[in-house]
């Protein structure tokens, strides 16, 4: 038996070697099993990404993470949607840092992750780390300018004076690979004249000015820097030698006129300007953002509100297809309320841009404010066939239905309808104003049963709406003398004044309705502060205004005044027979 023992020993020892080879590979098997289990899991999660289904992106992509956490392929993609979640958990921030630094680790080469690892750690105040970060994805890469200069600027921007040689060691470097730029220029200058070292910074500059003596960068860059050391004669010398060598650019042409503007030349400042857009090669929007800036100057200013508006029309007959100018230049009529000058410019608007459903909106919107509301319909429809499913539109055509002298108050309550139907279920404000605005109509229309209805189904979305409550609180106050009624009126009203106790029509709700309540002394305070407010805002006087006021005062035992409110009131509508007889007898009638 003994002869058999080593046999034995020897097929045991076999089988045990054999087992653990097949354990071995069967590990290796269940990583790879896991490993395409997350793999598919992230798939899912970016799926989930295309169809906007963040909170399922967000589990599937932890889920993923957990089941294999050592591979660096997708780290930086849940790093970057972490951070988007930040405003929901703000631990992510450092859960998207460390899977940063886990892909930087794995592969520095990757310079899309390393540049956002750095920044964060920045973001973080981990100035050293950022530094560290960037000194690498620069070693690895020392021919990519950019790459240089984003690590130079991060090495400036700590404000660390022991690190300035480094930065000033690596532009040298980078002059010598790739010569002298504006970009190694105004970074040498910046830190001279963060130094405090004006010699240097100036000798920099006639260097490069001498490397390059056609280059208007570095015209520029020095008149910028004369004008920081408060040198205004060098510095305007310098802006006008870089229009001069240069005469279409338009930054040369627009930093100049800056500095006529911080200068307090508004004669000159408006010339270049005017250069600036006319003489130069400037893109469109770059003339959109001077034409803003300009017109923010001038539109209080009688002086030269003139000149921008004369501005605008020689831009506009240079570039008449440029939408970008003409919508600007509408809003710049509007604010001066040139509503018809306003509207005729979003009438080319709309017929070269016709895809965007805000040019119809505001057009709309010009119309109806010049009241040409028979233009805003016919624009407004118009409209409506590019985007039908657009509730705004609707809504402002409801508003164009409502004309002073051509009403038809049946199709502005349908148009209301299907803008309160296309209204986002989620959208409760929106849904309830519709709602409102519906009984507003109903309310003109004296039809108060049908208003009432609205304003309930209004309350119903948003108790605590304020419009609906101030419109249906008046409705009441309007309608009836019940105190029970009333008094639910003066508790909707209430919660108005409470939310915006500056609000003069809130105000005069609710003094109308305390005057309803035979509550005139305080009724007098509130239509006190209503008219007070409203001629402080510059806002002009309504007739329910003036009438209120007369009415609220005559029963606070004051007919003097009464009487010339009422005759205010009747200057506004001569046509109200109630007003004319109070005024004739100069006492109060009851409708």
């Amino acid at each position: 038996m003994r002869h058999h023992i080593p046999a034995i020993t020897a097929v045991v020892a076999a089988l045990t070697i054999g087992l653990c080879v097949f354990a071995r590979d069967n590990n290796r098997w269940d990583e790879e099993a896991q490993r395409r289990k997350a793999e598919y899991i992230y798939g899912e999660a970016q799926r989930q990404y295309a169809i906007d289904s963040t909170g399922a992106q967000y589990q599937l992509y932890q889920r993923a993470y957990l089941i294999d956490s050592i591979n660096p392929a997708y780290f930086s993609d849940i790093a970057y949607f972490y951070l988007t979640w930040t405003q929901r958990d703000e631990s992510l921030i450092y859960q998207a840092k460390e899977l940063m630094r886990k892909k930087f680790e794995a592969d520095p080469t990757d310079i899309s992750n390393a540049y956002n690892y750095a920044r964060l750690e920045g973001q973080l105040g981990n100035m050293q780390r950022q530094i560290e970060v960037m000194h690498v994805v620069d070693s690895l890469n020392p021919s990519r300018d950019e790459i240089a200069l984003s690590y130079i600027d991060i090495i400036i921007s700590t404000g660390d004076s022991t690190l300035i040689p480094e930065a000033l060691n690596r532009i040298e470097k980078l002059e010598i690979a790739s010569g002298k730029s504006i970009e190694t220029t105004q970074r040498k200058v910046s830190i001279f004249s963060y130094l405090n070292d004006s010699i240097r910074a100036f000798n920099e500059l006639h260097n490069a000015i001498a490397s390059s003596p056609l280059n208007p960068d570095y015209y520029m860059l020095t008149g910028r820097v004369f004008e920081i050391f408060t040198n205004n004669d060098s510095a305007l010398y310098y802006y006008n030698k870089a229009c001069e060598i240069e005469p279409d650019n338009g930054n040369a042409s627009v930093i100049l006129a800056e500095f006529y503007k911080k200068t307090g030349n508004n004669d000159n400042y408006s010339r270049e300007i005017n250069r600036a857009l006319l003489e130069t090669n400037l893109d469109t929007q770059s003339k959109h953002d001077i034409l803003l800036d300009y017109t923010r100057n001038f539109i209080n200013d009688t002086t030269y509100i003139e000149h921008v508006n004369s501005t605008f029309n020689k831009v506009i007959e240079k570039n008449p297809q440029e939408t970008m100018i003409r919508d600007l230049y509408a809003e710049a009529l509007s604010a001066q309320d040139k509503f018809a000058a306003a509207a005729e410019q979003m009438d080319f608007v709309v017929d070269l841009q016709p895809e965007e459903s805000s040019n119809w909106a505001k057009c709309g919107i010009y119309h109806l404010n010049a009241d040409n509301y028979s233009k805003a319909r016919d624009i407004l429809n118009r409209g409506i066939k590019y985007h039908n499913t657009d509730p705004f539109l609707h809504q402002l055509l409801a508003s164009a239905y409502n004309s002073p002298n051509d009403s038809d108050i049946a199709k502005a309550i349908d148009e209301l309808k299907i803008a309160y139907e296309l209204t986002d279920s989620t959208d409760y404000e929106n849904r309830a104003h519709r709602l409102t605005y519906i009984g507003d109509f109903f309310s003109n229309d004296e039809q108060p049963d049908s208003a009432i209805i609205y304003y309930r189904k209004s309350l119903e979305i948003s108790p605590n709406d304020i419009l609906t409550n101030n419109n249906y609180a008046y409705l009441i106050s309007e309608m009836t003398n019940d105190s029970t009624l009333l008094a639910e009126a003066e508790a909707m009203s209430f919660k108005t004044i409470t939310a915006e106790p500056e609000n003069p029509t809130y105000l005069d709700t609710y003094a109308w309705i305390l005057y309803k309540q035979q509550n005139y002394k305080k009724a007098k305070e509130y239509i006190d502060r209503a008219l007070s407010l409203t001629e402080e805002s510059g806002e002009e006087f309504t007739v329910d205004y003036y009438i209120h006021a007369g009415d609220i005062y005559f029963w606070n035992l004051l007919p003097e005044q009464a009487l010339e409110f009422w005759e205010k009131a009747l200057q506004l509508d001569p046509e109200n027979e109630l007003l004319a007889r109070k005024v004739k007898h100069k006492t109060y009638f009851h409708e």
